[in-house]
């Protein structure tokens, strides 16, 4: 397997850095956003999923530092779902997989290898938008007139970390999501425009016959992670449904590569 890790971050290594960039472009827009544009009786912010744009209080708050990562959660998931899509979908599109098995045969390997290279590549791309972010709000918040008194705390620390390691554990479900679509279709396009077209027509759609759809299927119980819970799903219910979806997207790429032909 760390033959197939080494391997796979290397080729990878281009696309990987370009979806790090733009992971922390996202995060950097959606900062000035909400501190440029921050009203108190704002709608629905650009972090997707109902988020309004918090006012200037929120902001001052010990989780204000974070509030740009936090919104920008959803179009990091997005990368990271096209980041996997791309990468799982790329070796049958150009017929390197059968290669790939030739030098390693045993196929779980072969995509173990893959998945945790991309894991990497996740997890490297947020904590640098998180550091970028962070930034960004400093930098942000002498002309958006906000306090940066909470920031420096140990509480403000502590929210920092945990809104960065939530938005990470939302962003790898997102790829693996990406993963198991990538295996359905084998093809990069295909998956990314069903990952897409669930979240925004999907998802939507089944709140019109289902009203509490959202707090519990994948985009919604995302959302509500990364927001640390509300009031009809908590957050340790939404972390555990988030692990269940995660095990099945991973038992079924899993599954999918070790059965399916791949000489078609």
């Amino acid at each position: 397997m760390l033959r197939t890790f080494t391997s796979e971050m290397i080729r990878f290594r281009r696309t990987g850095l370009v979806g790090a960039g733009i992971m922390a472009a996202f995060t950097v827009l959606v900062t000035t956003l909400t501190f440029v544009g921050f009203d108190e009786s704002a709608g629905p912010g650009p972090g997707g999923g109902g988020r309004a744009l918090p006012g200037a209080t929120d902001l001052a708050a010990v989780d204000g530092l974070m509030s740009g990562l936090a919104s920008a959660a959803t179009m990091i998931g997005i990368v990271a779902l096209a980041l996997f899509a791309i990468s799982v979908a790329r070796d049958f599109e150009r017929g390197t997989i059968r290669q790939l098995l030739v030098g390693e045969p045993r196929r779980a390997l072969v995509l173990g290898g893959k998945i945790l290279a991309l894991l990497s590549v996740v997890v490297a791309g947020v904590t640098v938008s998180a550091i970028i972010g962070m930034a960004a709000a400093f930098a942000l918040a002498p002309v958006a007139g906000v306090s940066t008194a909470a920031w420096t705390t140990g509480a403000a620390v502590s929210a920092a970390l945990s809104t960065t390691v939530n938005v990470m554990v939302a962003t790898v479900v997102w790829g693996l999501a990406g993963a198991v679509l990538a295996m359905v279709t084998r093809s990069a396009s295909a998956a990314i425009t069903v990952g897409i077209g669930y979240l925004l027509v999907g998802e939507p759609l089944l709140q019109l016959v289902w009203d509490t759809s959202s707090d519990w299927l994948v985009s919604g119980t995302l959302s509500t992670f990364t927001d640390g819970g509300t009031a009809p799903v908590s957050y340790v219910q939404s972390a555990t449904l988030l692990a269940l979806y995660a095990a099945a997207f991973v038992t079924a790429t899993f599954l999918l590569f070790q059965r399916r032909d791949i000489t078609d």
